[in-house]
This record gives structure tokens, sequence and C-alpha cells, in this order.
């Protein structure tokens, strides 16, 4: 706990802030993010190596079969976001539309191409789920937690439809993935870490080209039984 007050936390603060005052006005001019994107990339894995946190890799060939897809994982922590960012190429978070009052740091990650969606909102999840689209159209990979918040005891909770919705729209693939550990090292509710290791496990992409509407459910639930398996 300590650790996490007198050492992750204040350094973070001071990485954003540095980060925010050298990096956005960069990004302003070159209207290009790979800088502040490397810079971000950077500070996570310090923040996770102050914090004790290991992160290891499960069949990451998976994680980079294709040039962008939808990567689907469970959510049990505050670390899964980080864990995911760290080790990918250029993606694309969804995230609650509460995180974009973050200061300094939502805006960031606004800047950086994240997505916020209004999740009581329906027009803000079509709007969002068309962005998704059009990063992914652009290259850009996109990670979703259909669950849509953290579980507390680690058991799936219900899937949302909205991820299987932007692939089948983008037809690319989805990629489950299964966050293991990190929630004995930073469970809901508790605001500090604990040293450890997070095991991502990247299952085989499952392919949406050909797919319409009417396929969503059944997708949805192949990508919930593949998950369910391996947790």
């Amino acid at each position: 706990m300590l650790r996490a007050y007198l050492l992750v936390y204040p350094f973070l603060c001071l990485y954003v802030l540095l980060g925010t005052v050298l990096f956005v006005p960069l990004t302003w001019i070159t209207r290009d993010i790979r800088a502040i994107y490397s810079v971000a990339r950077t500070g996570v894995r310090l923040g996770l190596w102050l914090s004790g946190v290991k992160v290891k890799l499960v069949h990451p060939e998976y994680a980079f079969e294709h040039p962008s897809c939808v990567y689907v994982s469970n959510h049990v922590s505050n670390l899964d976001a980080p864990a995911l960012f760290m080790v990918l190429p250029r993606v694309a978070f969804l995230l609650k539309q509460e995180l974009e009052r973050i200061p300094l740091l939502g805006y960031v990650m606004g800047l950086g191409g994240f997505i916020y969606v209004h999740r009581k909102d329906r027009n803000s999840r079509r709007m969002a789920q068309q962005e998704a689209v059009a990063r992914l159209r652009e290259g850009i990979s996109v990670i979703i937690f259909p669950e849509g918040t953290r579980s507390r005891d680690g058991e799936l909770l219900p899937f949302r439809p909205g991820p299987f919705t932007i692939a089948i729209e983008a037809q690319t693939p989805i990629v489950p993935v299964t966050v293991h550990g990190s929630r004995q090292l930073m469970p809901k509710g508790k605001p500090t870490v604990a040293p450890g290791e997070i095991a991502l496990v990247f299952h085989p992409p499952v392919p949406t080209e050909g797919l319409g509407p009417e396929a969503r459910g059944n997708l949805m639930k192949r990508i919930r039984q593949t998950m369910e398996d391996a947790l």
C-alpha cells in the first residue's frame, strides 16, 4: 500500500503532467500521435514495473495475426486495460464517458483516438460503434470489455452486443482475450496494487467475414464459451 501512495501514484501524476505539457503541443503541430502514444506506453510500463507487476503473454501469435481486429477481454481489475495497452500495437479502447473527466489524462486518451461512450445513452453507444468501425477500417485495432464493467468475483458478467456488432460491420476478426491474475493484485474497490504476475491469454481469432447482423447472437455465444472455458 505504501508503495502505491508514496511511489507509484506520485510518479504517474508527474509523468502525465510532464508528458502532457511536452507532447500534446507537439501532437497539435504535427497532427501525429505516435510520439505521445509511445510516451504513454512507456509510462504504463514503468508504472507497472514500479508496482511490482509482471505481464506474461500466452499465445501472443494470435494477437498479431491480423493487421486489425476487435479484442474482447474479460474485465476484473483496473490493471486489465494498462496491461493490454502496454503489450499490443496501436489500439483504441472503448471507455466509459466518466473517464474523460480525469484531469489531463482524459484529454490525452481522447487525443490518442480512444473512444468515449455514455453507456446509458443509445445515441452515444451508436456513435461510439461508428467511431470504432472507422478506426478498424483505418487499420487500428479496438479493445472492448463486453461485460461493460469489472466483475467482483471473476465470473463473466452478461455480454453487451456492441463489440460483436462492430466486428461484423467492419468485417474484422475478433480475438478473445482472457486476463488471469489481475483481480488478485487489484480487485474492484481496492485503490492499491499488490506485486505479482498478470497473464494475458490470447485465443484464436474468430472471423466475421461474410457474416450479417443475424449472426451476432451465435458469434457472441461462441466467444463467450471460449472465454468461459479458459477461465
